[in-house]
Formats: C-alpha cells, sequence, structure tokens
C-alpha cells in the first residue's frame, strides 16, 4: 500500500514541476548581433553567452547593460522565458541600477497541472534595440 501512495505522490509532483515548462521558440527579426544574443539569452545557453564577447567589440559587462530585448533589458528577457541560468549570469553583470530582483512569490494549484498545455511550443519574435 505505501509503494501506491509514493508512486501517486511521484507522479503528482512530475506534473507539478512540468507545469510551469513552457516551450519557447525564438525567431529573429534582423541578423544583428544583439538579436544573436538576445536568443542566446532566452534560450538559456549560457555558455555561448559567454562566448559571444569573443565574436564582437563588446565585454559581457557592456553587453548585459546595453542589450535590449524586445525593449526589455536582457536580464529580464531571459527571466521573462525561465532561463534561468542564464539570468543568473547576466544579473550578476548588470549595474545596479538594471538589475532584476525576485521578489515574487507563485503558488500554483495542482490539480490544474492535468489540464496544462505545456507540450505547445510559442514562438517569440525577438529583435534587438542596440
Amino acid at each position: 500500500m505505501n509503494i501506491l501512495k509514493l508512486m501517486s505522490l511521484v507522479l503528482v509532483l512530475s506534473f507539478a514541476i512540468n507545469a510551469n515548462s513552457a516551450q519557447y521558440k525564438f525567431v529573429a527579426g534582423d541578423n544583428s548581433f544583439a538579436t544573436k544574443v538576445c536568443i542566446l539569452a532566452g534560450s538559456d545557453d549560457k555558455s555561448m553567452l559567454r562566448r559571444s564577447k569573443d565574436y564582437s567589440n563588446y565585454s559581457s559587462r557592456v553587453i548585459a547593460n546595453t542589450v535590449l530585448c524586445n525593449n526589455i533589458t536582457i536580464a529580464s528577457f531571459a527571466k521573462k522565458y525561465q532561463a534561468m541560468n542564464a539570468f543568473q549570469y547576466l544579473n550578476g553583470l548588470t549595474k545596479s541600477s538594471l538589475r532584476v530582483y525576485d521578489t515574487n512569490v507563485e503558488i500554483q494549484d495542482v490539480t490544474t497541472a492535468a489540464n496544462d498545455n505545456s507540450d505547445v511550443v510559442k514562438v517569440i519574435y525577438v529583435r534587438s534595440a542596440k
């Protein structure tokens, strides 16, 4: 009987974890370096973000403080699309006046997880403003 309880708990928790994981596909609005960096940030590609300074004349700190993705800072853009590795990296490089502080608490009903359509891919068109 305990095994059935444990298995049902694991099943409920797996639905709860998957409920918050939306999939995004980023489409570049132009061919600029800043747009490519925005797509890396939204895709949570931290290793390529770190190497992006090698392909431009800008340092990582300048990129974090000046690049706007869809009219928001690159760190905010990463956070908006749940790219938390990229967000933490970029937010650490961002000057304090532009930093994003996590002050939100979200409570989600586990029973709504079964009705979630998280396997639907959302297409986001990205254009930089640098």
